[in-house]
């Protein structure tokens, strides 16, 4: 099974990278795309016969780039799913055999995830749809509903088949909530997906103090969820999150701004 990887990158030189380091210099000659979203180019040396790069000074976001990628596997004819990658995700370095292994022994699903962590032990992704007091946990490998969780973007592989039939990823959702969107909407077409045998490991920079530059980026998460509150599948999901998130910052900041920019 022939798997793409779509590498979203900003202000980070790939080799420098945790999902470099971790998981694609293993693979020196799969094919892979480096979709670059930062202002600037942070390394104008990695196009070569294997590594296909594109830099997009607009940032149009990481739906931008799994699109894209989606559509540079089409064009390579012999690509049977891509794999969806974070920068900043710290994967085993076997996680694409095992993937590989995974697509051929289940022809019928058409979506494989890691478990995700973060802080070390604690779970990320897939997270459980629904109202839930507990909506992170730990599952076994083995088969479950999108109907009941969601997984993130990061480490996602999905038949690019499926990917199709969906209309890849919603370009007006250029990050946040791109993945409950796209995952949401998969569910409708392939009901399943397969938590394969490997653990991934998040990192968050999260250490921002100062309010401003919090404000910023709170504007751009909320362009999101608006976006993402037209599918109705998801809609109160998002309330939810940024319910959570809005209270957290104001919280952390002592500042009433995130809730009067998100009731204006």
């Amino acid at each position: 099974m022939n798997i793409f990887p779509i590498v979203v990158l900003y202000n980070v030189d790939f080799h420098e990278s945790n999902v470099y380091h971790t998981l694609l210099s293993h693979y020196p000659k799969l094919r892979v795309l480096l979709y670059e979203n930062s202002p600037m180019p942070q390394n104008k040396c990695y196009e070569s016969d294997v590594v296909c790069y594109y830099h997009d000074s607009q940032n149009g976001g990481v739906s931008a780039a799994y699109n894209y990628g989606a559509s540079i596997a089409k064009h390579l004819s012999d690509i049977d799913a891509v794999l969806l990658l974070d920068e900043d995700t710290k994967f085993e370095a076997d996680y694409i055999s095992i993937l590989q292994m995974a697509l051929s022994a289940h022809s019928d699903i058409s979506l494989f995830v890691p478990q995700i962590l973060y802080a070390c032990s604690l779970p990320f992704s897939p997270i459980r749809r629904g109202f839930r007091w507990k909506r992170w946990e730990k599952l076994p490998e083995g088969v479950y509903k999108l109907d009941d969780y969601l997984p993130v973007n990061s480490g996602a592989c999905i038949r690019l088949s499926a990917f199709e039939q969906v209309g890849g990823y919603n370009a007006d959702i250029r990050l946040d909530f791109a993945d409950f969107d796209f995952f949401s909407r998969l569910g409708l077409v392939s009901d399943s997906f397969y938590r394969v045998g490997s653990v991934a490991h998040q990192s968050f920079s999260n250490d921002e103090t100062e309010t401003g530059k919090l404000f910023r980026r709170y504007q751009f998460y909320i362009e999101g969820a608006r976006a993402a509150r037209k599918n109705h599948h998801i809609k109160k999901m998002v309330d939810v999150e940024v319910l959570r998130h809005t209270l957290a910052l104001t919280v952390r900041t002592k500042s009433f701004m995130f809730i009067k920019y998100l009731i204006k």
